[in-house]
């Protein structure tokens, strides 16, 4: 079984996993397995661990032999990932979490608990109170103006992305592009165009899963073909769109 969750900057799976290939895309991860190690790989380095950061862009696969894992995207331009770099990362390209603690208590263990205790019921729960856990909770973001507020919630009232969105905003805020562009980036942390990239994605997850039709949730959500968005998904998470149809139906 696969949950996913879509937040404006990141995204939180929890899945079996099924050993994906060797890959890289553009986020900072997190991932967690919630039953013994996962078997990783990270920039040629072959290693076991149960808690693992690795920094955006680096060629990696991991798998849990046992179970589930939790794994968080954070977008590479988002306020998160910055945090993450910074206080975890240090400019190395993975930071194997088993030996970190917090007041005491190991993060990885806390980052299970609060899975245990919330995942079940409501994931969007034990997302927020493990990002607070991790300290990337600074980085949550609520627009102060009003122009970026009406932009979001217009974008949250659609069931897809048109290829006008841009005028569409524009017209919205009553701005022009490189100025609504800037004024998006200051107040949530993340560009435009990166934030209409994932929200793209989350119309086309959830269209699916309203349909269970591939092709139908992606032409629904703005994706020019199937493959267009086969091709979105497998570049986002490191998994065709296909593994996560089989998950979703066991």
């Amino acid at each position: 079984m696969t949950d996913i969750l879509f937040e404006y900057d990141h995204i939180l799976i929890r899945s079996e996993y099924k050993t994906p290939e060797l890959h890289a895309h553009l986020a900072s991860h997190l991932i967690v397995c919630l039953d013994g190690k996962m078997q990783c790989t990270v920039c040629g380095e072959d290693f076991s661990a149960e808690g693992l950061f690795i920094a955006s862009d680096k060629i990696h696969t991991v798998h849990a032999p046992k179970g589930e894992m939790l794994l968080y995207l954070f977008d590479a331009a988002s306020t998160a990932s910055k945090i993450i770099e910074r206080d975890y990362l240090c400019g190395k390209d993975f930071c194997i979490m088993d030996g970190l603690y917090q007041n005491g208590e190991g993060l990885v263990q806390k980052i299970k608990n609060i899975w245990n205790e919330y995942g079940k019921d409501s994931a969007s729960s034990a997302d927020r109170k493990i990002l607070e856990a991790m300290n990337l909770n600074r980085a949550a973001t609520t627009p102060t103006d009003e122009r970026i507020k009406r932009v979001l919630e217009y974008l949250s009232s659609l069931n897809a992305i048109p290829g006008d969105i841009m005028k569409k905003l524009c017209d919205i805020s009553c701005l022009s592009q490189s100025r609504l562009s800037h004024l998006f980036t200051q107040n949530m942390g993340m560009s435009l165009h990166r934030y209409l990239s994932f929200d793209k994605m989350r119309k086309g997850y959830t269209n699916f899963l309203s349909t269970g039709n591939i092709t139908q949730a992606a032409l629904d959500s703005g994706f020019d073909t199937p493959s267009h968005f086969a091709a979105t998904c497998k570049r986002m998470f490191g998994l065709s769109f296909s593994e996560f149809q089989k998950s979703t139906q066991k």
